[in-house]
């Protein structure tokens, strides 16, 4: 089983829910490539007692994830990240990317809400940053 939950967190502070902070952290590995098809995820037990959450909330993570197609669940052996779950570089489904800038949007947002940032502060700097292609 791959480690790489070794780095992930809960930020309690933030007003995103742990359980989806724990499927951020799953789909970005995922997406990364740290974790692929037919990858183990750590048990509900273990994850719960690393990040120091409830068990429901991890239980709740890998549903919702289920879900999505992203893990498949197998009974008496465990969580398994789903054949196909990694996105194609070139097919990306317009639902899928704007699910994925709605979920940065709302960790983004939380973040700036948490240091008092406000949401025009935030336009107002996008507009004056360069993007780069």
């Amino acid at each position: 089983m791959k480690t790489v939950e070794e780095h992930w967190s809960i930020e309690f502070h933030t007003g995103i829910p742990a359980y989806r902070q724990i499927m951020h952290h799953i789909q970005a590995a995922v997406a990364s490539g740290e974790l692929q098809a037919a990858d183990q995820l750590p048990t509900i037990r273990a994850l719960h007692k690393k990040l120091k959450v409830n068990p429901n909330t991890v239980a709740k993570a890998y549903r919702e994830l289920e879900h999505l197609g992203v893990i498949a669940a197998q009974q008496g052996s465990g969580c398994y990240i789903a054949p196909g779950a990694a996105p194609k570089p070139s097919a990306k489904t317009t639902e899928s990317h704007r699910a994925q800038i709605q979920q940065l949007c709302s960790r983004f947002a939380a973040e700036a809400r948490s240091h008092g940032i406000s949401f025009q502060e935030i336009i107002n700097q996008l507009n004056e940053t360069p993007t780069h292609p």
